[in-house]
């Protein structure tokens, strides 16, 4: 005899419950075999870690609050911190420069930082390839997508997780985080008492030590270096990266090559990749795409005579961007120093030399600097749109940047090289107005103005190297004020 079966149970069907304004757990009725029954959801309370702001999580990355005999990637290993970068307050990876050893390989590059794995997937860097730079990824905690990160070229990402190896609690760490004095400085409050000549005199030699920094840590062949100071300087701090990995893939060696400044153009925006194709040329006029068109077709008889692949279009970043800042207008008004009559054409340092030694350096050099890109950049600032009439020229303010960053520290290498005068070196950086910037103005409001570029420089190694970096009793001013108070 069979069976009947048993009655098949109705499945579940959940009904919102009417719209009410308690704040309380939300209930939900079920209807089940015709009965109803009332669920009541209590969602659960996030951990720790998933409410840790990710600034604490940078914050820990910086200070190094780790034991560093504990950090290890996921796959077991060893992570030493040389340097952990520099904090990045722009578009990219969170910290820049990172110098780092990875088991027994050195890396220099980005470290991009999420309180959970899952933020490299939803965050889209997995698609981006800006982040293919990034060398670690620091995350807080595990997540199901921790040991599995890949960058967008596909190659695997080495990944530490924090909490494996900090050498403070993490509530501890939030709480002082979260109630941390607004002060920048340890001695910020105490700022008043500092003897005006002696902050004025550390600030000095610290601003010559950061410039023979800078000179020290350029390497031969020294007209090489210049090169690429300079196209970095070019990129300013959102594609200085990026122009010096062109300078890379287009030597000088090989731009003093070709005939005229465009020619010098069509090779520099396509090792760059930023000439646009005729898909992108839709809605352009037809001298904009014309002329887009004439590089295009130079680029392409170039690569059969210099084989570097070009680079990637996402390594460059637009977003904001003044007009005039913008990549394609910097390529070319850097051509036009590398085409005939310009400084980089033949010899550069020796006419940097030169115009050290001129009755007026500083003028000299922002003359030699000078550069006025073709009639298509009076109209254009992009290759695949018009723009409003303008003078394409560089400005004062860039080339006084490139005289500090890019010829000083180079020709205070040749003249120490050479046994040359380094005065009119020291003379000429002087000169240069003195630039408002975040580090410049931390020190003006505590009352103390930069009076000249070399004091200027100084602040950034005291706040570099001692005052984020907790050395009071190594700095001139902090031992002042202990001293002053004992």
């Amino acid at each position: 005899m069979t069976r009947p079966a048993p009655p098949r149970s109705t499945p579940p069907r959940p009904t919102p419950p009417p719209a009410s304004t308690s704040s309380g757990p939300r209930a939900y009725l079920y209807t089940i075999d015709d009965t109803n029954v009332a669920v009541t959801l209590h969602e659960p309370a996030r951990s720790l870690p998933e409410r840790v702001p990710e600034a604490l999580v940078q914050d820990l990355w910086a200070r190094q609050s780790v034991n560093p005999d504990q950090c290890y990637t996921v796959d077991g290993r060893l992570v030493q911190v040389l340097d952990p970068g520099t904090l990045n307050t722009d578009a990219g990876p969170d910290f820049r420069d990172a110098h780092l050893r990875i088991g027994t390989m050195a890396w220099r590059g980005d470290v991009e930082i999420h309180n959970q794995s899952h933020g490299w997937i939803a965050h889209k860097h997995d698609r981006d390839p800006r982040y293919n730079s990034v060398v670690l990824h620091v995350t807080l905690t595990t997540d199901m997508w921790t040991g599995r990160l890949r960058r967008s070229d596909g190659s695997p990402l080495p990944e530490m997780v924090l909490d494996r190896a900090l050498n403070v609690p993490l509530r501890s760490a939030l709480h002082r985080f979260l109630t941390q004095p607004d002060a920048p400085l340890l001695c910020a409050s105490q700022w008043d008492q500092v003897d005006t000549d002696v902050a004025a005199r550390w600030m000095r030699q610290l601003g010559r030590v950061r410039i023979r920094q800078k000179a020290d840590a350029l390497t031969d062949p020294l007209e090489k270096a210049l090169f690429e100071r300079v196209c970095a300087g070019m990129g300013y701090a959102k594609n200085d990266e990026a122009m010096s990995a062109l300078s890379a893939r287009c030597p000088l060696s090989f731009l003093r090559t070709l005939p005229d400044a465009e020619t010098i153009e069509a090779a520099l925006l396509g090792w760059a990749g930023l000439l646009p194709g005729p898909e992108d040329l839709v809605e352009a006029d037809r001298p904009t795409a014309d002329y887009a068109m004439r590089l295009r077709d130079i680029f392409r008889r170039l690569r059969q005579t210099h084989n570097a692949p070009p680079m990637s279009t996402e390594r460059w970043t637009f977003f904001r961007l003044r007009p005039n800042n913008v990549p394609p207008l910097r390529v070319a008004q850097l051509a036009r120093w590398i085409a005939p009559g310009g400084w980089l054409r033949a010899h550069p340092i020796n006419t940097a030399n030169s115009a050290l030694e001129a009755p007026n350096p500083r003028a000299a050099l922002q003359s030699m600097l000078a550069s006025e890109p073709g009639l298509f950049w009076q109209t254009h600032r992009r290759l695949d749109r018009t723009s409003k009439p303008y003078r394409p020229t560089l400005g004062t303010r860039r080339r006084d940047t490139l005289i500090l960053n890019a010829l000083v520290p180079v020709l205070l290498r040749h003249r120490r090289a050479t046994g040359g005068s380094l005065d009119p070196v020291w003379h000429t950086l002087n000169a240069l107005p003195v630039a408002s910037d975040r580090v410049t103005r931390l020190y003006r409001e505590l009352g103390t103005r930069a009076d000249d570029t070399v004091m200027a420089q100084g602040m950034h190694e005291l706040y570099r190297a001692y005052c984020t970096e907790g050395r009071c009793l190594q700095c001139d001013i902090g031992t002042s004020i202990l001293t002053g108070n004992s």
